[in-house]
């Protein structure tokens, strides 16, 4: 692998998320967009399908007067979550997403806070949606005839969907921080900040065709990471909707793609330790990695035959894990990419939409966060990391103060401390 700067990946230049889905929707229209299960049972998806599925329900939003109405969506990740988040930004709404772990007075909170008016809910959280104080609910288990009574608006000739007009600056995400310092506050991004992260970053690292999302969707990262990234290259992306069948998920799925957090990717490496040991192959594996790294250096990669039993303990086919959220041991980088196995790290925040640098396919260096990605200024000043440029954010929802407070002229101030050499960034910690 040859460890230095290259061209970046050709991408096209997108405007706004509803050209984003209609060129999914054309690109790759019969190839299979989002795979889960349901029951027991493979349910399947094309990019044409999601295409007509978001301009169904885009259309419903629009003939109940829906304009600039703010709509949360809560529940585990699925299909019928994404077309939801889609459906509402493309018809000129705002989408507000809820963490589906918060307590029910937090959700209440954020429901009057965000000025939610209508909350889409999974059925398993009913009841919490209920609670939140909003009067008007959509239950996702009846997403679908909702999506044919927008299908039957479009036979009759309703338009309104495809002649919204997208100002691709204003708001159309409203994402609460966690609040573990401070209040939660509202982080406003726009079509342009998600398209432009989406598009920047897919010109640095080349996505393989196959993904799993396992990260909650409702993270602007895992949005990001796991959703529009692979989407745009065409890719077929499992969903994963719980931690308990993760393992049992990858394997099925088999995926090539996975973006995750650090304790995930420690845990799969802790887990093949464990493996090594339990089965007494620790010193054979030492050595294979000895003898597979000198082949390397000679331009003979054999790392995925030798390590393919590795390989296959998560679904055989797994070529790369982008790691994000926060910092991560250099020995699991090192490590996974012995076998064969790619860990991008990244950096990233949500008010930055959210990823700001990432390691690229061929050009890393595991103590770092990777390139700082095409078009995304970064500036070390008094040992923090500032950005700007068209993935910040534009502000805090009806906060002019914290605001005012996280930027310095037009950098925005992330709080972290790090160092930008040699255009590699590297993050120390907090402010």
């Amino acid at each position: 692998m040859k460890n230095k700067p290259y061209p970046l990946y050709p991408v096209p230049e997108l405007a706004d998320l509803k050209e984003f889905v209609d060129y999914c929707g054309n690109k790759f229209s019969e190839k299979t967009a989002f795979r889960y299960l349901k029951k027991k049972k493979e349910i399947s998806k094309t990019y044409k399908t999601f295409r007509e599925d978001v301009r169904a329900l885009g259309t419903y939003f629009i003939s109940k007067g829906c304009s600039r109405t703010h709509i949360a969506v809560i529940g585990e990740n699925s299909y019928e979550w994404i077309v939801t988040y889609f459906a509402v930004v493309n018809s000129n709404n705002i989408i507000v997403p809820l963490d589906k772990e918060a307590s029910a007075d937090d959700l209440k909170y954020l429901v009057e806070k965000s000025d939610t008016a209508v909350i889409v809910h999974s059925d398993d959280y009913t009841e919490e949606a209920e609670a939140a104080g909003c009067s008007e609910l959509i239950n996702m288990k009846d997403l679908a005839s909702v999506i044919d009574e927008g299908k039957a608006l479009i036979e009759n000739g309703d338009r309104s969907y495809d002649t919204t007009e997208i100002d691709n600056r204003a708001m159309c995400t409203l994402v609460y921080t966690s609040g573990t310092t401070s209040e939660p506050k509202g982080v406003m991004l726009s079509h342009l900040n998600i398209v432009y992260d989406t598009v920047a970053t897919s010109k640095s690292v080349l996505i393989p065709d196959s993904a799993l999302v396992m990260l909650p969707i409702h993270h602007t990262y895992g949005f990001v990471a796991s959703l529009t990234i692979p989407m745009l290259v065409g890719a077929s992306i499992f969903i994963n909707s719980s931690m308990r069948n993760l393992m049992s998920d990858i394997n099925y799925a088999k995926p090539k793609y996975i973006a995750c957090v650090p304790m995930v990717s420690e845990a799969f490496y802790k887990k093949v330790q464990a493996n090594l040991r339990d089965g007494g192959k620790e010193e054979l594996i030492r050595r294979l990695t000895v003898i597979s790294n000198a082949l390397c250096k000679c331009g003979i990669d054999l790392r995925r035959k030798l390590f393919k039993k590795i390989i296959d303990a998560f679904g055989g086919n797994l070529e790369i894990l982008v790691i994000g959220g926060a910092p991560i041991n250099e020995n699991c980088v090192i490590g996974f990419h012995d076998f064969g196995v790619n860990v991008l790290c990244g950096y990233g925040i949500t008010e930055c939409s959210p990823i700001v640098s990432t390691m690229r396919n061929r050009h890393y260096e595991p103590k770092s966060v990777g390139t700082v990605h095409p078009g995304v200024e970064v500036r070390i000043k008094d040992g923090e990391v500032q950005v700007k440029g068209d993935i910040v954010f534009s502000g805090y929802y009806k906060n002019e103060e914290a605001t005012r407070d996280a930027f310095d002229g037009e950098w925005f101030r992330t709080g972290d401390l790090g160092a930008y050499e040699n255009g590699m960034l590297y993050i120390n910690g907090r402010i």
